[in-house]
This record gives C-alpha cells, sequence and structure tokens, in this order.
C-alpha cells in the first residue's frame, strides 16, 4: 500500500450502553491510524450519545443521536450519506475487535479494485473458538432464499479449526462487521430501509453482484461478536423480520423466470416452518410468521410492479451465484451440517 487511506467507522447503539462502551474501548487500540468513529444512537430510551461521549472523549470518535430507532438501515443510511472517506466500516456495537483486525480489511480492497465489500472472520465472542451466528467466514445464500455461512448452517456452529481460512468470494457479508468502498454505494444504492432489520445487507450485496462486483472474506481479519444482544430481547419480532424480509428479498432480487418457479415451493417451505412451530408449540414464533405473510400481502403487488432493477440481465448471473439446492434439505434430511459437506 502506497497510503494508508482514510477509515470511517459506524457504530449503531440502541439501549445497549454497556456493549457499545466496550466495543469503542476495543476500537481505540486500533493498529492504524487514519480512521475515526461515528456513534449513531438509534433512538435509545436514555441519549446514550451524550452519556458515552462523556466518557469517551477521544478525538477520532463522534457522537450523533436520532429522535426515533430507524433501524439497521435507517441509522445507516443516515451517517453514510455525510460520508465521503474512501471506505466505510459498519460494526455491530456488541463487537470485540484486536488491535490488528483493520489493516488486512483495507489491504484486500487496495489489492482488488473488483472488491467492493469485504467482511473478516466473526467469531463467537462468548467461546472464541467458534464462530459466530451472524457471519462466520463469510455468507452464501441457496435458490430458495435461505441464507447460511462458512462455519454455520441453521442452528449448527462449528468450531473454528483453520478449515475456512482462505481468503474466499462469498455472496453475501454480514453486516456485524463488513467493509465497504464508499463510491459503489453511489452506484447500487443504499441500504433498502423497507428490510429495517435483517436480510438488508444480503439485498445490498445481491445489487452490488449485479454490477459485476466482489464480495468476499478475508480471514486474516478477525473480530468478535456477543450474537444479536439487542434482538435477543424480543424473539418474536427477530422471527418476524427474518420471514418477512427473506421472501421480501426473493420478490425485490429473482429475475421473474427464477420467481415464478421458486416462489411458489419457498412458500410451501414457509407453512412446514408454521406447522414445526405449532408443533414445538412456540405459538409466538408461529405468529410471527403470520404477520409477516400479511405484510408482505400488501408490499408484493407494488414490488412486483416496479421490478426495474431486477429485471436486467444481470440479476440471472447472481442467481449463477447461490448454491442450486436446498440447503434445508440437505441439512435436515441428508444431516450436512457443516460448509465443507455441501
Amino acid at each position: 500500500m502506497s497510503k494508508f487511506p482514510k477509515v470511517t467507522i459506524i457504530v449503531l447503539n440502541f439501549n445497549g450502553l454497556e456493549d457499545t462502551a466496550k466495543c469503542l474501548k476495543s476500537l481505540t487500540q486500533t493498529k492504524y491510524s487514519n480512521f475515526e468513529i461515528i456513534v449513531g444512537d438509534n433512538g435509545s430510551d436514555k441519549n446514550e450519545a451524550e452519556i458515552l461521549s462523556k466518557k469517551f472523549t477521544d478525538k477520532k470518535i463522534n457522537f450523533v443521536r436520532f429522535p426515533k430507532n430507524l433501524g439497521f438501515c435507517g441509522g445507516n443510511n443516515t451517517i453514510l450519506k455525510t460520508i465521503k472517506d474512501e471506505y466505510v466500516v459498519l460494526l455491530n456495537n456488541d463487537v470485540i475487535v484486536p488491535p490488528a483486525w483493520l489493516l488486512p480489511l483495507i489491504k484486500t480492497m487496495e489489492e482488488n479494485s473488483s472488491v467492493a465489500v469485504v467482511q473478516p472472520k466473526i467469531l463467537w465472542a462468548k467461546n472464541k473458538q467458534y464462530f459466530d451466528y451472524s457471519g462466520a467466514c463469510g455468507g452464501f445464500i441457496d435458490i430458495f432464499g435461505y441464507p447460511f455461512t462458512r462455519g454455520r448452517i441453521f442452528d449448527t456452529i462449528e468450531k473454528d479449526k483453520g478449515q475456512y481460512d482462505s481468503c474466499v468470494d462469498i455472496f453475501w457479508a454480514s453486516g456485524a462487521a463488513m467493509m465497504i468502498r464508499r463510491d459503489v454505494l453511489d452506484k447500487v444504492g443504499y441500504f433498502d430501509e423497507r428490510f429495517f432489520n435483517y436480510m438488508e445487507e444480503i439485498d445490498l450485496c445481491f445489487r452490488i453482484h449485479q454490477l459485476g462486483l466482489r464480495v468476499v472474506c478475508q480471514p486474516k481479519s478477525y473480530v468478535y461478536h456477543k450474537v444479536a444482544s439487542t434482538a435477543s430481547r424480543n424473539m418474536m419480532l427477530k422471527r418476524y423480520w427474518e420471514h418477512r424480509n427473506n421472501l421480501l428479498l426473493i420478490l425485490k432480487n429473482y429475475p421473474m423466470r427464477t420467481l415464478i418457479f421458486i416462489l411458489p415451493l419457498r412458500i410451501l417451505l414457509e407453512y412446514i416452518s408454521l406447522l414445526y412451530y405449532l408443533y414445538i408449540r412456540r405459538f409466538d414464533y408461529a405468529l410471527a410468521l403470520i404477520k409477516s405473510q400479511i405484510s408482505l400481502f400488501f408490499i408484493a403487488p407494488l414490488l412486483l410492479s416496479k421490478r426495474i432493477l431486477t429485471n436486467n440481465h444481470n440479476s440471472q448471473r447472481v442467481i449463477s451465484l447461490m448454491y442450486k439446492r436446498s440447503v434445508v434439505l440437505a441439512y435436515f434430511f441428508f444431516k450436512k451440517r457443516k460448509f465443507s459437506s455441501l
């Protein structure tokens, strides 16, 4: 690298004072000089931006407060639109970084102009020998829209033995920790705020792939994630966003000829999930799924009537990057619990 490009790190906070403080403490020890941190307080009950600003007086750290919770999408978009730096890192507030985490990500970008997004290896903060649920060593997706990662398929999380330590192209990078080439956002647009939380990073990566750009995981960089500390406070709402946004992702991004074939099968899988929730007596999950279907009933006609970006010829190219089989069948029926066995 002939220079040290400026990096802006965005951390959103929502009633997460303790986690955010730990995250910021680790960030201040980063071994890279040319970066700044912007903390966005996403409408916390208390003015946590003010509380944190009194504790962290480093000039590299700036604080903003939003009047209400704008979600992952709206909060990050609001800040992203003010940034002109070459690279931006989105980091969950419950992530802890080691000192040398940032430079490998920057080097990957600097040495590969076709790379638009890079994700570090994400490990579980509670047990650092295991991958994190949300990102692990890079995200993939099957043809039916189910996401999975190198290191985690559904609820099976692998122990990190170095088996995925190669830098590879992936389908999506986790919003828990991802670096984005800033000018790419001017071409593909920001996060779609209809997603609010969950799957928004997959939607963004879908659009990036449409431009023929790459998304990669660079395991030479690694961070530790506490795993959904905010979302776990309301699991019913989490299930709602997961079911709703996964179908929204399909409706919005799949080319029409693929959608006609996939959508009926995917809806069938949704109702199998509903029966499963009822069987295990998770009536809250069942209700969340039903609510997600009702929500999409009103959104789907508008999506299907527009479909401007997704009808371009590159949509079919993106489909070619997906896992062509069902990860659901592979996992539950053929007992393939590891990424390496797919």
